[in-house]
């Protein structure tokens, strides 16, 4: 058989669908455009809804292409078997109302069996078919001629793809023979026959025949466009061109193994000959391997493709794909960061199809090395305190796994993972619902709670002290000092929410703009508690709320440590403040003043006092400034000194009209920016990574909000999200074109929504997007419009013809409608009035049971729309007007 490279098999797959003349598509992002349905872009075929029902016209009725895919439903199967991947490749070629049965089969056959494309020997191949598909059946017994002994009837449970209410149908499928060796229990072809898992007979090629529609009730009607949807995996092709036991001794995987052993010092190897003989330490390593491999190939591209690590929806994927990773190079022994440095075999491996991800690769490599170094700083503790937990408790609680969560980033699948490794179970449902109930108290303290009146009595004569060591320390043991609620101390408290104060905390208190630090204290039998918020009193001291649920007392120990998560990105947002406000006087001028901002993990505010709001262009002079004091790297400074020293020497700004002590807190990035501050800083712009100013909002007198992001992940998420917005509102639109295009032409909004769908959005041109979607619900407003009046004109046309009696002094017209509207009725009523010479128009609307009168200016003299409109005598009327016109409603 032939040896054929990845790119070779996929070269040979799209060139011979090309020469049956299907139109090869590009292949697009992970991320789905238009289809909110979908977290990722999880099959070939997910990328051709709009074509398979009917929004969008396909380029061609043949199709065919090559799509990267993401599928996380089963991360922790990646590495444990030989096929499954995060990231895969499907190539795909479909038909949308041309072929169908005959001609796929046929395709599939002579590209898989002819010496001039794959060449593979007839023999090693077998079909399974739906039992109830007889045309399938006879399509590959009488004219592929297929041998009786290699095709099987499969169940619907196998060769039937159904969905639920939509298309449907059987499919077929064709499994590669890969020979006794990996058929130990010489089982044969039963393990087709019944569907039983195995690594002889592998699925290459599934195609599935759209034919039929289910009304959401399991009952089957032909579709009126048959389709046809086929799918083939590219990992497992190269896993037989190249003879490999698994996906991952491909090309596609190998190099970046190999790089991984050099990384490990060759103190592990990935070990693959006599494969189904491999002892259970070494099956264990390889796992190793196999899972850094798969999830470093899944992370470059989603990374090129614009996601970033979080602990939302992709991105919290990503960081738990990073995460895992570095999971599985400790178990390797390895560290320290070093999954950034295999972006580049991944590259080596993908760029050949992939050509965008070059350009890429030091964003990818910096957005992995941040995301590594972040986890690295909490990994060790993190697995001590989980082996602690499993070696105590023989149980993992909610409350523990909130803890590995919040305090040491180990997201719940990979403390699941863990736990499982000794058979002890995570207590899952009620961790969901912890998680949940911790949200929304962190909500909660967040809006409401100021945690206590700053002229208490107690706090006003406190003297115990709380020194905060959180500018040096993310954590640190810690002895319970004093407690008090609703004014009162406490020595010991159970089931309790207090406030508390502590001998030292690396908790920030809640000042200067910048939110207060969440987190947990743990007390010496691994009890977490939640540390809510932390004000700082009167007199400085931290004061934390905490619920303490177990029993608690003055002079015992504990072990803090903050929400690392949010610790980062407030810092960034912190930082993000100085530099923009910087910026803001660089660009508008000194008497651009800073009266107030706000920082937390979400992003900030900076309250900005001028003549006037910025413009467009200053905007994107502001927004450059900033991009190049983050590229210049500025290291931060900080400084204690005399206020005055501060002010003189330093040209710090001081920004508030507050108290300052003796000595103040400087921080100064080079020399662009010097302010006095008390908050948490990055170490140098560069770790700002990206700001986005999202709004500017007037509060009045002078006085402009501006809205801001940092760090690359959330000005992506909210670039996504306000894509996402306007995605919803041009679909809508053009739902409501199908009907309008009947009548008029939609050239001009169809290039208009062709280029938002086209459109790829990015900090500079949000302006230039919000332009593009007024025009187009402009262009859509006077589309209905016409679009009205045409139907409008339509609808009464038949009623134009109609001719007036003529009365003592007057015309008069009485007429009977059922099919118009209010508009409509108006409508004719104006046409009639602009026909006829001094009329009067009685319209009943018996489908509306509605009235109306209509009287001809050169009349109102004389006679008055709503006189007669209360004088009817046939009717029963309530409802008003004036001398023109009248109308309400029939009530007998």
């Amino acid at each position: 058989m032939k040896k054929l490279s990845t790119n070779e098999i996929r070269d040979t797959w799209i060139k011979f669908f090309k020469k049956k003349e299907h139109h090869f598509l590009e292949p697009v992002s992970l991320v789905p455009i238009n289809d909110p349905s979908l977290l990722w872009i999880n099959s070939g075929v997910a990328t051709l809804k709009p074509y398979f029902d009917g929004r969008l016209v396909p380029p061609s009725p043949r199709l065919t292409n090559s799509q990267k895919s993401i599928r996380t439903n089963d991360i922790e199967n990646v590495g444990i078997t030989a096929r499954h991947q995060t990231m895969f490749e499907m190539l795909g070629n479909f038909s949308i109302g041309d072929y169908f049965k005959k001609e796929a089969i046929s395709f599939a056959w002579e590209l898989l069996t002819s010496d001039k494309w794959f060449g593979i020997d007839k023999e090693l191949l077998y079909i399974t078919v739906y039992e109830d598909d007889q045309e399938a059946f006879d399509i590959w017994s009488n004219i592929i001629k297929v041998k009786p002994d290699h095709i099987f009837k499969g169940s619907r449970d196998t060769n039937f793809w159904d969905v639920g209410q939509g298309p449907c149908g059987p499919n077929t499928e064709i499994f590669f023979d890969r020979g006794e060796y990996w058929d130990k229990d010489k089982l044969g072809t039963k393990l087709l026959k019944e569907d039983l898992e195995n690594d002889r007979y592998i699925e290459i090629w599934n195609i599935v025949f759209s034919q039929y529609n289910n009304d959401g009730n399991n009952n089957y009607n032909d579709l009126p466009r048959k389709n046809i949807d086929t799918g083939a995996g590219l990992e497992r092709l190269a896993s037989i061109f190249q003879n490999t036991p698994t996906n991952f001794e491909t090309d596609l995987f190998l190099p970046t193994i190999k790089e991984l052993e050099v990384l490990c010092s060759n103190k592990h190897n990935y070990v693959y000959e006599d494969y189904q003989n491999i002892k259970l330490n070494q099956q264990k390593i390889n796992t190793a391997f196999k899972v850094i491999a798969d999830h470093i190939r899944a992370v470059v591209f989603a990374v090129s493709d614009g996601v970033f690590p979080s602990n939302k929806d992709r991105g919290y994927i990503i960081r738990r794909l990073i995460r895992r990773s570095s999971v599985y190079g400790r178990k390797l022994g390895i560290n320290e960061a070093f999954l950034y440095k295999l972006v580049d075999k991944v590259i080596d491996s993908m760029s050949y199809f992939y050509p965008y991800i070059v350009e890429k690769e030091s964003l990818v490599k910096e957005v992995i090395i941040d995301e590594e170094q972040k986890f690295l700083k909490t990994l060790n503790k993190g697995f001590d305190l989980l082996e602690s937990i499993i070696k105590n408790k023989k149980f993992v609680s909610a409350a523990d796994a909130l803890l590995l969560f919040e305090s040491y980033g180990f997201p719940i699948e990979l403390t699941s993972e863990l736990a499982n490794e000794y058979n002890v179970t995570v207590e899952l449902e009620k961790y969901y619902e912890l998680l949940e109930n911790v949200k929304e108290l962190s909500r909660s303290a967040r809006k409401n709670d100021k945690v206590w009146n700053k002229q208490s009595p107690i706090l006003t004569s406190l003297n115990v002290t709380s020194e905060f060591v959180g500018y040096d320390l993310e954590e640190c043991d810690v002895v319970l000092n004093y407690m008090f609620w609703d004014d009162k101390p406490l020595d010991e408290v159970e089931n309790q929410t207090v406030y508390a104060i502590f001998n030292k905390t690396p908790f920030y208190a809640e000042k200067g703009g910048q939110a207060a630090d969440n987190g947990y204290v743990i007390d010496e039998y691994n009890n977490s508690y939640k540390v809510i918020d932390v004000q700082q009193g009167p007199n400085k001291q931290n004061i934390h709320k905490i619920i303490f649920t177990n029993k608690v007392r003055v002079g015992q120990k504990f072990h803090a440590i903050i929400d690392k998560d949010k610790r980062y990105f407030t810092l960034k947002n912190h930082s993000g403040t100085h530099i923009l406000q910087a910026s803001i006087q660089e660009v508008l001028g000194r008497e651009a003043i800073q009266n107030g901002s706000y920082n937390d993990e979400e992003g900030f505010r900076i309250d900005i006092s001028y003549k006037r709001p910025p413009t467009r262009e200053e905007l994107k002079q502001i927004h450059q400034v900033v991009e190049r004091e983050i590229k210049n790297d500025l290291p931060r400074e900080t400084i204690y000194c005399s206020l005055k020293e501060a002010l003189d020497k330093y040209n710090a700004l001081a920004l508030f009209t507050e108290k300052y002590d003796e000595i103040v807190r400087v921080i100064k990035f080079g020399t662009f920016s010097c302010e006095l501050c008390g908050g948490t800083h990055v170490n140098s712009t560069k770790e700002i990574e990206d700001l986005l100013i999202t709004n500017v909002d007037s509060k009045g007198s002078g006085l402009y909000r501006y809205s801001a992001l940092t760090s690359h992940s959330a000005i992506n998420n909210y670039l996504n999200k306000l894509y996402d917005t306007y995605k919803v509102e041009i679909l809508n639109i053009t739902n409501k074109l199908e009907q309008i295009k009947e009548k008029l032409s939609i050239n001009k909004i169809d290039s208009l929504i062709n280029s938002f769908n086209e459109f790829v959005i990015n900090k500079y041109n949000i302006e230039d997007l919000k332009i593009l979607i007024n025009d187009i619900k402009e262009e859509f407003r006077d589309l209905q419009k016409k679009f009205r009046d045409i139907s409008v004109e339509e609808k009464v046309s038949k009623y134009k013809e109609v001719s007036p009696i003529s009365k003592d002094g007057y015309n008069e017209i009485i007429l009977e409608v059922n099919d118009l509207d209010d508009y409509e009725t108006k409508t004719l009523m104006d046409i009639l009035q602009n026909k006829y010479e001094n009329l009067v128009i009685h319209i009943v609307n018996v489908a509306k049971m509605t009235y109306y009168v209509s009287v001809s200016k050169t009349l109102t003299e004389k006679y008055s729309a709503i006189n007669i409109f209360k004088s009817v005598k046939t009717h029963t009327l309530k409802g008003g007007g004036n001398n023109l016109l009248a109308q309400g409603k029939i009530i007998s």
